[in-house]
């Protein structure tokens, strides 16, 4: 079948890309898009004004590749404006140090297909390094439980993930005031709505190094996560993350007794003792059943 043909037989995939200050890996990002073998495929980069060689390397592509270039309001504000500029039945972001694997499209859009009510469809996805290489499975990928997903652990990775406009549209889009989790607080908001599949295949390698906002969030990522699930219904924050806070939590502390700031530590003390205590209780778990 002819391209265009192949192309107007297909629905249509906006995937969106937001960008600041990326120069060292976007291109890996860009080339994985460009190397789907799934035919109709919308790709616009919108970068948040970089800075560094971002722009040389998105000009490097000419016209197979659309982007913009300006000041915005952070990740979540290009991301949903991406969105409303596209017109692609599906959607997809895949930030700029990430990539997709060969056929991460055309298997997330078969997948839909099974089930038209269905508002996303994630998959399985890998950790690689600051270089490009694989360091392993992304362990916590397991089938679709909504009260899990709020309970415990977030096991849905953002690259590994394809929904339909309609159904994002429909639940008001991305929260563009959140700044850490706004993939999280989207998947719960999708899924008390829709349908939802998970395919038991590796969809995109995620990269893990220093400088990104999972490594870098401390406790306002923590506050913003327990935030977030406190309005989507649930008790606090999910159980898997509750040592991150505590480590987070005690990080403050330690800052807040060495610049003297007694009011403030205080505060922090008593936030701090509930996870101590809940990490010590687990610790003699752990122990007794080693025994």
């Amino acid at each position: 079948m002819p391209e265009l043909d192949r192309r107007a037989s297909q629905p249509l995939v906006t995937i969106v890309t937001p960008s600041f200050n990326q120069g060292e890996f976007i291109a890996d990002a860009i080339d994985s898009v460009l190397a789907q073998d799934y035919p109709a495929i919308e790709y616009v980069v919108v970068d948040g004004g970089s800075t560094d060689s971002t722009l040389d390397v998105l000009r490097s592509y000419g016209d197979r590749v659309r982007w913009t270039s300006g000041p915005d309001s952070g990740q979540s504000d290009a991301i949903h404006r991406g969105f409303l500029a596209g017109s692609g039945e599906y959607i997809a972001w895949l930030n700029s140090d990430d990539r997709y694997v060969p056929g991460a499209i055309s298997a997330a859009v078969a997948e839909l297909a099974i089930d038209p009510t269905a508002g996303l469809v994630y998959g399985r996805g890998e950790f690689v390094d600051r270089g490009g290489v694989v360091i392993g499975p992304r362990a916590h990928v397991e089938p679709w439980n909504l009260p899990r997903l709020i309970g415990s652990v977030n096991f849905v990775l953002q690259p590994a993930t394809v929904f339909r406009r309609d159904a994002y549209m429909a639940i008001g889009g991305i929260n563009t005031a959140l700044h850490y989790v706004m993939d999280y607080d989207l998947w719960i908001r999708l899924g008390s709505r829709f349908p939802v599949r998970f395919m038991p295949r590796v969809l995109a390698q995620a990269r893990v190094y220093g400088e990104t906002k999972t490594e870098t969030g401390g406790l306002p990522r923590m506050e913003e996560m327990e935030r977030m699930i406190r309005r989507n219904g649930g008790r606090g924050l999910p159980s898997s993350y509750r040592r991150e806070m505590w480590l987070a939590l005690k990080d403050e502390l330690d800052a807040a007794a060495r610049s003297r700031r007694p009011a403030r530590a205080i505060r922090l003390g008593a936030r701090t003792a509930p996870y101590a205590a809940r990490a010590a209780i687990g610790k003699l778990r752990r122990a007794s059943s080693g025994s």
